[in-house]
């Protein structure tokens, strides 16, 4: 077989199913899972038409038990793994105030637990391959410029991607004995993660690029990331934001009155 065995998970995403274009296009085999069973299958139905090897899993990557049949369908499709795309964000928006326990726990839950759980799976996956082989396998999480910034309204949010983003760092230290490297992309504004309308207009306004980005810039830095051409890069962070982390103060338009 030729090719990669790659799993991208959150393949229904905006950003998950541009990564699904991307290595579908390099000749590699997917395995995507997401928790939206319509959309994950209208991407795979999609990447079936063009001649792709594609499979697609119905998952909740926060029950340990979907992350098994994930990897057990990769493997039984695949017979190994060699990329991990977790690209699952649940976002959440609510005052401090009226954030519930439940909350909480479901973001943290989906966007941590479900990244620890898939890191985890996937590298015991890799740990096996390692046995024999040089490079065992890549993992990149996708998480947000949040891990660094953060918002009033999006507490619960903002603490999950700090989780990820450590998450990613010692994963990739606990990994580096096997040679499995492990990194993460943050994401600013993206087209398809939010309605237009006065939020895009404020977010294209608060970037230095002046424009929101494609998903497919996102799934470049993926797809690099996962390559030998990023074979000395592990446990980094990479911001796709347009420059917004770069920047010192927001536009005096964005700037609310004290």
């Amino acid at each position: 077989m030729t090719g990669r065995s790659v799993v991208i998970t959150g393949a229904a995403s905006p950003v998950g199913a541009a990564c699904a274009r991307r290595f579908a296009e390099a000749g590699d085999r997917l395995v995507l899972a997401d928790a939206d069973e319509a959309a994950g299958k209208a991407v795979e139905e999609a990447l079936a038409e063009t001649g792709a090897s594609v499979t697609f899993v119905h998952a909740d990557t926060s029950r340990r038990l979907d992350v098994h049949n994930v990897i057990a369908e990769a493997l039984d499709a695949n017979d190994r793994i060699d990329v991990l795309a977790h690209t699952v964000m649940d976002r959440f928006s609510a005052p401090f105030l009226e954030t519930t326990e439940d909350d909480f726990d479901r973001i943290v839950g989906r966007n941590v637990r479900g990244a620890f759980l898939m890191n985890q799976a996937a590298a015991k996956q890799f740990v096996k391959q390692a046995e024999n082989e040089t490079a065992a396998g890549v993992i990149v999480n996708v998480g947000s410029v949040e891990a660094v910034t953060a918002a009033a309204d999006h507490v619960a949010f903002a603490t999950s991607q700090g989780g990820l983003h450590q998450l990613t760092k010692a994963v990739a230290m606990a990994l580096s004995p096997h040679n499995v490297r492990v990194n993460a992309v943050g994401v600013g504004a993206v087209k398809g993660d939010m309605d237009e309308g006065v939020q895009p207009k404020r977010m294209r306004a608060a970037t230095p690029l002046k424009r929101i980005g494609d998903p497919e810039e996102v799934a470049s830095v993926i797809f690099f990331l996962a390559s030998e051409e990023a074979s000395y890069v592990t446990g980094q962070t990479i911001y796709v934001d347009g420059g917004r982390l770069a920047q010192l103060d927001p536009p005096e338009e964005n700037k609310k009155p004290a």
